[in-house]
């Protein structure tokens, strides 16, 4: 009499607590639908799943309890400890994967960062692009290297937009991505490092081939005025032969000593300096005349 007393006790207990059970566990369901619990999310869909396969059969059992005679009431509660005890340890194991979920929870969104990091690097290396393109329109080279660059980091911006829509996939493959970004951003900066000093190698030419320039007009202009000055000296040095043989010669005769001055024997060493040429000229103009005719 005793054992069922305490039987209809326990069976009595199990039956207050387990409506109560049962409205926690579907309040917990109903803020899952709502999204309030962002910390247990299917870790924690499947706990209540289970408690409520569980309480389920808790429910069963203290029917079956019910209806059942005293000699076996304590096998199904015997029954019921050894399902209360696999749900503890159910319980327990979801915790674990609850902590596991969370810790990769975190992991996650340490990779969101880490893409939203990627993408303004991204974007800064961009910019650098645009005003590497301007500061070297014109070298043809540069551009294509440029353009080059511009479609690979538009392939890296395709391939961060796809790891953000499939970022539950990310786990595995975060860390060839970030290896392969910052191998780009190596390249890049490499390129940017290239791009400079070629411009600096092109500054240095210009420089080098105006000084050049101005140095061969120097020598030119060098070379010319030498050249003057030698075709002058034998003209000189003929006119100032030529003036002392007439002076020489009037002064030697009576008649024309009196004139022998520098500038009566300037315009005659003149006259017989051009008389030659315009000479040369009449005859070679009578000549083409008559071949006209």
């Amino acid at each position: 009499m005793a054992s069922l007393t305490l039987d209809s006790a326990l069976l009595s207990l199990v039956a207050l607590l387990l409506p109560l059970r049962l409205l926690s566990l579907g309040s917990r369901l109903l803020l899952l639908r709502k999204g309030r619990w962002r910390g247990l999310g299917r870790s924690g869909s499947a706990r209540s799943i289970v408690l409520l396969a569980s309480s389920a059969v808790l429910l069963t059992a203290i029917l079956g309890i019910s209806d059942t005679s005293p000699s076996g009431s304590g096998a199904l509660i015997s029954e019921m400890e050894d399902l209360r005890l696999k749900t503890a340890r159910l319980e327990s194991i979801l915790e674990e994967s609850m902590e596991i979920l969370n810790s990769k929870e975190v992991h996650l969104e340490k990779k969101y960062k880490l893409i939203g990091e990627m993408e303004e690097k991204i974007q800064l290396l961009q910019n650098a692009l645009h005003e590497i393109k301007g500061s070297v329109s014109d070298l043809f080279k540069a551009e294509d290297r440029i353009r080059a660059l511009e479609e690979e980091v538009q392939l890296l911006l395709e391939q961060s937009m796809k790891n953000e829509n499939n970022i539950q996939t990310l786990e595995s493959s975060a860390d060839d991505a970030t290896e392969k970004m910052e191998v780009t951003d190596y390249e890049i900066k490499k390129m940017d490092s290239i791009v400079t000093e070629q411009w600096i190698q092109i500054r240095q030419l210009e420089q080098a081939f105006q000084l050049t320039k101005m140095m061969t007009s120097k020598v030119l202009r060098r070379s010319l005025q030498k050249d003057m000055n030698r075709s002058r000296m034998p003209s000189k040095f003929a006119t100032s032969k030529l003036q002392g043989f007439i002076k020489h010669e009037m002064q030697m005769h009576e008649l024309t000593a009196g004139l022998a001055n520098n500038l009566v024997v300037f315009i005659l060493a003149s006259t017989l300096m051009i008389a030659p040429i315009i000479f040369a000229w009449n005859v070679s103009s009578s000549c083409f005349s008559l071949l006209k005719r």
